[in-house]
């Protein structure tokens, strides 16, 4: 088999094995002193840190929906394979979406080298080409990254409900996901338009709206304690700014109105 012939085989067996979530085909097809450079967060992967970083993104890749721009284009003995992705929340809603330039080195059918190269094209913040990302590359967070970040933050708040904790911060949260606390402030600035505080006290009051039978009798007083909010002034300004009610007037019944676009920056 020719070469270039033989190159797209391999890159085609790789993706296809990808598609089925087959770590075991995926990493046969790498060659022993396979490198995956990820330009974007300036991060290399070999060996067994390579390996568990395929089972990473595999596990998560239902995060993502991917299109492929053009056909594989081969030039000797490397594939470049030019497409889009999209991270979207659980509920559907649109993250964040990535434009990426793979180049992938094959010899005798065994992939030496992939080099990604990935840019943000868009974000629910409305942002397009991303103009720090420098600094994302100095924190170690790709685009693709960025998306397991903010499922990963919805995961711990949902499954533990931490939210609900009284002075709950960044360096705990940081902690208890292993992120760093710069990742996650970028992630949240970048791709929801948010402090970590706004997304906390967002995070407080749609729990309220879940579950109105456990909150709408309390007192404001009670409703404030019990959803985490060391003041009833915090519960106020996080109520107005996920529904654009007060407390006591979605309480009354009050029809929920459209989330008014400002910044709240403390609980």
């Amino acid at each position: 088999m020719p070469p270039d012939q033989d190159a797209l085989h391999t890159v085609n067996a790789h993706n296809d094995a990808w598609r089925r979530g087959d770590v075991d085909q995926v990493l046969a097809l790498y060659h022993p002193d396979m490198v995956f450079y990820d330009h974007a967060a300036s991060t290399r992967h070999e060996g067994p840190a390579l390996r568990e970083h395929v089972r990473s993104v595999i596990q998560r890749s239902s995060l993502h929906t991917l299109v492929y721009l053009d056909r594989p284009r081969v030039e000797g003995d490397t594939v470049f394979l030019r497409y889009r992705e999209t991270v979207r929340a659980p509920e559907g809603d649109e993250w964040l979406s990535l434009s990426a330039c793979d180049c992938v080195r094959v010899s005798d059918g065994q992939i030496v080298e992939i080099h990604e190269y990935a840019v943000l094209q868009h974000t629910s913040a409305g942002r397009q080409n991303n103009p720090h990302r420098h600094e994302a590359s100095r924190i170690g967070l790709s685009p693709r990254a960025m998306g397991f970040l903010l499922r990963d933050l919805q995961t711990y708040f949902d499954q533990g409900q931490a939210f609900l904790q009284p002075g709950l911060s960044l360096n705990q949260v940081a902690s208890d996901t292993g992120y760093t606390r710069n990742q996650i402030s970028y992630a949240l600035n970048h791709a929801l338009d948010q402090t970590f505080y706004r997304y906390l006290g967002r995070a407080r009051v749609q729990h309220a709206l879940r579950n109105p039978q456990l909150f709408r009798q309390q007192s404001i007083a009670d409703l404030a304690l019990a959803l985490g909010f060391r003041s009833v002034t915090g519960l106020y300004r996080s109520f107005r700014d996920a529904t654009g009610l007060t407390p006591r007037q979605w309480q009354e019944g009050a029809p929920e109105a459209t989330t008014p676009d400002r910044e709240r920056d403390s609980q």
